[in-house]
């Protein structure tokens, strides 16, 4: 073989290895900046997490200040709420032609506005009306009754207590006596307003009278029940 011969054959041995290294090279600087790319994008994503991160963390304790915000000193409020009511002890006169099906067809709905003045952030002073009927037998009423309000946390989410004393009108020939009690939870529904859920015990006297056929009447009612009011309250 002659020595232009060897000679080609080197050269050509001696790109090929430079063409090699250099596609190597390449290869190196793309696999280089493609790692570069996803890194980057790695840190920008993990950026963008910690700063949600952070920022939900910087929001919780506003919200929990929020929810756990003073109510005010005193002043005013109004409150609009539905009752419902299951009467489970209903004395009427033995000759009530429904008396076996007081105790489990019986029930009162009803809804009614409270005025209520509060003169601390836990305690307030309420007077409220409405109107309210029993189906079984059917009267309608309108309960008034006046009574204290007690939130046993002087925040705007609390647990609380109220009472309720006053009577009715309306159908009914005397006013009787009507006492209610709740227990419940009062939480923030929207700016200036509140909902709360309270579980009721519920004493009335209603009188109505009922003639029958034979014209004897039926004129007083002793009406124990229990059951649960939901509403909204404006501050």
């Amino acid at each position: 073989m002659s020595d232009s011969v060897v000679l080609k054959t080197y050269c050509d041995g001696f790109m090929q290895n430079i063409v090699f290294i250099l596609l190597i090279k390449h290869k190196l600087n793309n696999r280089k900046m493609l790692d570069t790319v996803y890194w980057n994008r790695r840190k920008i994503e993990l950026g963008m997490g910690l700063k949600w991160y952070f920022s939900i963390m910087l929001l919780m304790p506003i919200v929990v200040y929020s929810q756990k915000e003073d109510f005010k000193n005193k002043g005013f409020s109004v409150e609009a709420s539905a009752i419902v009511l299951f009467p489970y002890d209903f004395k009427i006169p033995s000759e009530h032609d429904e008396i076996s099906e007081t105790s489990t067809k019986s029930k009162i709905l009803g809804t009614s506005v409270h005025l209520n003045y509060y003169i601390s952030k836990s305690f307030a002073f309420t007077a409220s009306s409405g109107y309210e009927s029993i189906n079984q037998p059917k009267i309608a009423y309108i309960p008034i009754s006046s009574g204290i309000k007690w939130v046993l946390n002087d925040t705007k989410e609390s647990l609380l207590t109220s009472f309720d004393f006053g009577g009715h009108l309306g159908q009914v020939e005397k006013f009787g006596v009507l006492l209610r009690i709740g227990v419940g939870y009062r939480f923030v529904t929207a700016k200036k307003i509140l909902g709360d859920f309270e579980l009721c015990y519920s004493h009335q006297n209603l009188y109505k009278t009922f003639i029958k056929q034979d014209n004897r009447t039926i004129d007083y009612h002793n009406i124990e029940s229990a059951g649960f009011k939901i509403g909204i309250e404006i501050y």
